[in-house]
């Protein structure tokens, strides 16, 4: 039975979808107008390893993602772009460097995800395909009272809809305190928000009953939630930055229009910092995924971070937690490597363990204690290696049934445990010295053995003994 916390509950449930082992899931995908970062990927991270142990539990998964393809930043930065290669930035100019602008972040986005090892949405819609579909839908809440037009725009009525707040759970001060300031008069109140916005000129548009405008944000996300999936789906996910006024928005909005509930489960994430500040590029803590993977290389480091916290908290990112988080790869690693060595068959995983880990995973996705499962399943393993390690090669079948579920849960999680192949310039020297000193413990002479290893291990090498001969690695 999977438990989730439920924003919208407030509480975790029990976790019942619509349909027999079937899951529609739609997650608030990027606005591609700007190199992706961290943050970013937390997000992305999160509702990746939420959808793969939904998998692993046996559903069938429809996971949708959008993408924000036009929108104020977006246009902001073509403008900027078009100035500096000085040409016009209005008219058909602007529409061409808009598109490109936003294929090439989306593109960015989608290679860097994809060396995290995050599995490509069933559905990526963008925003710009559902222009009629978004015309159409604003017509219905026009019809029905719930939206009004004014001044070239559209406006949604936040007093037509009772229930408006109930996600954030906010007062009406509180909830002004939280919008854009919105100087246009032609809002009947405060807290109404755009639904269609009227062109400025020059700008990228699409002809509408109200005029040439383009949509507000918040209404794509309801019209291609309910398109892609359906006008009641299972779970909605997000960041916890978008509850208000983004999702609190899309629910107004597709519950006026459809009269039915809109998403039943509601997942956010926690927010990142960094060394215990907000990312910014103002205070120089901004650290773009290109920027990290520079600097330490391995993906996983970063992932491994994340699961050290639950993902509905906050996530701070310090140089030490990415070595602690290099500290138990490298274990998982070595492991896992080592039981290769000895050949032993695959085994189902280890039942108390395992069993620990699906109810550290089906308590709304509690990866810290799924870390500690891991590291128990690593240690018992490795007391079993050992053995093997002594001359004694059928310890590794008492060690398979571990191995099987480090399989199980570095592959949800998205870590990798093949162990690097060295590559060293002196590789000739170590083979020379280990050959001399197998020699020398040979001929039992164990002071020039010891002072072989010792010379080894100050070159940064970290030998191992095993029946099928000595193995060496860099430490």
């Amino acid at each position: 039975m999977i438990k989730i916390y439920n924003t919208l509950k407030r509480d975790k449930e029990e976790f019942k979808p619509l349909e027999d082992n079937k899951i529609g899931m739609y997650v608030c995908g990027p606005t591609v107008y700007d190199v992706p970062h961290i943050g970013h990927a937390r997000s992305a991270y999160v509702f990746d390893f939420i959808r793969k142990y939904f998998e692993y539990a046996g559903y069938d998964v429809k996971f949708v993602r959008n993408v924000t393809d036009v929108d104020d930043k977006i246009i902001n930065k073509s403008v900027a772009e078009l100035v500096k290669e000085g040409k016009e930035a209005a008219g058909d100019p602007l529409r061409s460097k808009v598109k490109e602008v936003a294929e090439r972040y989306l593109d960015q986005y989608n290679r860097e995800m994809a060396v995290f090892g995050i599995k490509n949405p069933t559905r990526e819609p963008k925003a710009t395909e559902y222009i009629g579909e978004m015309i159409k839908f604003i017509g219905g809440l026009i019809e029905k009272g719930f939206a009004y037009p004014s001044g070239g725009d559209v406006y949604f009525s936040v007093e037509k809809f009772p229930d408006y707040g109930k996600l954030s759970r906010q007062n009406t001060d509180e909830m002004l305190h939280g919008v854009r300031k919105d100087v246009n008069e032609n809002k009947r109140h405060q807290l109404d928000f755009a639904l269609w916005k009227s062109a400025k000129p020059g700008e990228p548009s699409w002809p509408s009953p109200w005029g040439e405008g383009r949509p507000g944000w918040h209404i794509e996300c309801s019209v291609m939630s309910t398109k892609e999936l359906r006008a009641t789906f299972d779970i909605h996910g997000g960041g916890l930055d978008l509850m208000f006024p983004h999702h609190e928005n899309e629910i107004a909005q597709a519950e006026a229009a459809t009269g039915e509930p809109f998403a039943r489960y509601w997942i956010h994430n926690g927010l990142l910092t960094v060394n215990g500040e907000k990312m910014s590029k103002s205070l120089g803590n901004y650290i773009t995924i290109k920027e990290y993977l520079d600097k330490y290389q391995d993906p996983d480091l970063l992932k491994i971070m994340y699961l050290m916290s639950h993902y509905r908290s906050a996530v701070d990112f310090t140089e030490t937690k990415i070595h602690e988080a290099a500290v138990l790869k490298s274990r998982v690693v070595t492991f896992v490597s080592t039981f290769k060595r000895y050949s032993a068959g695959e085994v189902a995983a280890d039942a108390g363990l395992r069993e620990k880990f699906i109810k550290a995973m089906d308590d709304d996705f509690n990866t810290p204690l799924v870390l500690a499962v891991l590291n128990e399943a690593v240690s018992a393993g490795n007391s079993h290696l050992a053995a093997c390690v002594s001359g004694d090669e059928k310890a590794a079948s008492l060690a398979a049934p571990f191995k099987s579920l480090v399989d199980e849960i570095t592959s949800i999680f998205g870590i990798g445990t093949e162990e690097k192949k060295e590559t060293v310039d002196n590789a000739d020297e170590i083979e020379k010295l280990i050959a001399e000193r197998n020699s020398a413990r040979k001929n039992k002479d164990f002071k020039t053995a010891d002072a072989m290893r010792k010379k080894l291990s100050d070159m940064g090498i970290t030998i191992e003994d095993t029946p099928k001969g000595t193995i060496w690695r860099k430490h």
